[in-house]
């Protein structure tokens, strides 16, 4: 049975009682007939003990495994991938919005902006195909195709089909731009998001979560696939382990399209079945690849990206032995090619 609602009134001060169904609603107060209302039922609390929580995980770590087993993911190829900027919020300005070539003076706009831009991207281009042949590469991803004219979180925009609207100079040189290099002999790919870029009524845009991931990413990807050849894809801003169905829909799109390679930013370890997970040694990403992963799916490596992260050549030396694909700068000769070349012996094939 549920207790009397007890309350004083306001006017003349008065304890009263009420029955319980009168929760929530306004009543006369019984001595002075001033209108009271009173409280609702509170609200009970929702705890969650550690045995709970411990349980999810356990869940969520066994739908992992149930989604992915067994792996029949398969990329031969452990050469080093190439790592393309072509801009950066921070340079951009009123000639150059979107950041090109981190060169706030380049002028994009107006009359001749087209020409301007396809001059500097033919020079981009140039530099970064010889870097590229250098280090030995099988491949390059353009992590910023659509510039950086919005600041973090986003940066990337990660959907190549905008491309016209959102960066309509880089649209009409995109072509040209991919087949130079495929035609120097390297795979290409881009950078894509499980969000969907949209815009609000004052412009501004903003990436919008959606249920289906495999749908979106599939039509990213074949867009670019059949306009560019596409097989490289970064999978940017990824939800990871806190969206426990993401693994298994990335796991088809692997399937449906069993002749690209995936590389998810957020990840665990079931996404080695079926892609190539990025770890960052300069934001405390392990060069050394775990025991269980090596164990429940033979033959997976992760991507590896060296920027900014050591010059030390043990560290690339047993990536390069475990079978990992590195990821470097290519649009100019750094650090990273040169830890490359001083490994340049070891590079493995399929472990």
């Amino acid at each position: 049975m549920m207790a009397k609602v007890k309350t004083v009134c306001p006017r003349c001060g008065r304890s009263l009682q009420y029955e319980p169904r009168h929760r929530g609603k306004t009543v006369k107060c019984l001595v002075c007939g001033n209108p009271i209302t009173l409280p609702d039922a509170p609200r009970r609390k929702f705890v969650v003990y550690p045995a709970v929580l411990a349980a999810i995980a356990v869940v969520v770590a066994l739908t992992g495994a149930w989604s992915v087993w067994p792996s029949h993911f398969r990329w031969p190829d452990r050469r080093p991938i190439g790592v393309l900027d072509l801009a950066s919020d921070y340079f951009s300005s009123p000639t150059n919005p979107r950041g090109w070539f981190n060169d706030k003076t380049l002028d994009v706009t107006g009359p001749g902006g087209p020409q301007r831009f396809r001059k500097a991207l033919d020079d981009y281009t140039d530099r970064s195909i010889a870097v590229l042949k250098r280090a030995g590469a099988q491949g390059v991803i353009v992590w910023d195709l659509e510039g950086e004219q919005y600041p973090h979180k986003i940066t990337y925009i990660g959907d190549p089909r905008l491309l016209g609207r959102l960066a309509p100079e880089m649209d009409l040189a995109a072509d040209e731009f991919f087949r130079r290099l495929r035609n120097a002999g390297f795979r290409v790919g881009v950078t894509i998001r499980p969000q969907q870029l949209v815009f609000g009524d004052d412009g501004q845009p903003r990436q919008k979560n959606v249920l289906d991931i495999k749908k979106l990413l599939l039509e990213k990807i074949d867009y670019a696939r059949a306009r560019w050849g596409a097989t490289l894809f970064y999978v940017d801003s990824n939800d990871g382990f806190f969206r426990p169905d993401e693994i298994w829909q990335l796991r088809r799109v692997a399937e449906e399209r069993p002749d690209i390679l995936l590389i998810p930013e957020h990840h665990s370890l079931f996404y080695r079945a079926f892609s190539a997970p990025f770890e960052g040694l300069a934001r405390g990403g392990s060069p050394e690849t775990s025991v269980w992963a090596r164990r429940l799916f033979p033959g997976s490596f992760q991507s590896l990206y060296i920027a900014d992260a050591t010059n030390d050549p043990d560290i690339i030396a047993l990536a390069l032995w475990q079978g990992d694909v590195l990821l470097f700068r290519a649009w100019y000769w750094n650090p990273d090619c040169t830890l490359l070349e001083r490994v340049e012996n070891l590079h493995p094939t399929a472990p």
